[in-house]
């Protein structure tokens, strides 16, 4: 027998009626055949028929016991220190030595395309300057930068992503799958997070204050 930890990737939905469900489904079925789908609310004989005709993975959350923890995003940047002893022959000092026992993952920065079937998973932020192609994937727990067309899946749970434009592909932010008619100028966007969800602005836009 073998056992072996994997990591997840989830996505939480919750139903309020079949018809905002389908509606939704048949806007994003290519992305969401990635995740693992955990279902709250109204859950429908025809919902579970069509998740299980369309081959989703998926788990009432009711039947759950899982704990989903809240990301912390509270001096998630800083580095880790830990208290030393002081060396032998060294004056005491009031303050206590510092190490540094980890530090803030690096920018991963990625200067050609990255090609079909390609999957891009990262700890920290990302900075690509080429193509997203179809069918590859950029997955973040940091911020995202993109200075190429999007035609492939990106996921970023940081702080803000940069996109250049948005063609065939898709983004999720924060978990949230973001709305394609928002990026339909073809206009550099940044996207943040307040207390509505995700923010979308143009990148140049001018803020007066």
């Amino acid at each position: 027998m073998k056992a072996k930890q994997k990591k997840l990737r989830i996505f939480e939905i919750e139903i309020t009626d079949d018809d905002a469900f389908f509606n939704y489904m048949n806007k994003n079925e290519i992305l969401l055949k990635d995740f693992f789908l955990l279902i709250n609310g109204h859950v429908s004989d025809a919902v579970r028929d069509y998740l299980d005709a369309h081959g989703f993975c998926y788990k009432l959350a009711k039947e759950c016991h899982i704990k989903m923890p809240a990301k912390q995003k509270e001096n998630e940047n800083l580095a880790i220190m830990e208290k030393t002893a002081p060396e032998n022959g060294t004056k005491k000092s009031k303050e206590p030595a510092l190490r540094i026992v980890s530090e803030k993952v690096k920018t991963l920065v990625i200067e050609q395309p990255i090609r079909s079937g390609r999957e891009v998973v990262h700890e920290g932020d990302v900075t690509i300057f080429g193509r997203v192609n179809s069918a590859s994937k950029v997955i973040a727990e940091g911020n995202v930068e993109i200075y190429g067309v999007v035609d492939g899946l990106v996921q970023c749970d940081g702080d803000y992503m940069i996109i250049k434009e948005l063609g065939k592909g898709h983004l999720i932010f924060n978990g949230d799958i973001l709305d394609r008619d928002a990026f339909a100028d073809k206009k550099p966007k940044r996207i943040t997070y307040g207390k509505e969800g995700a923010i979308i602005k143009d990148l140049f836009e001018t803020v007066n204050y």
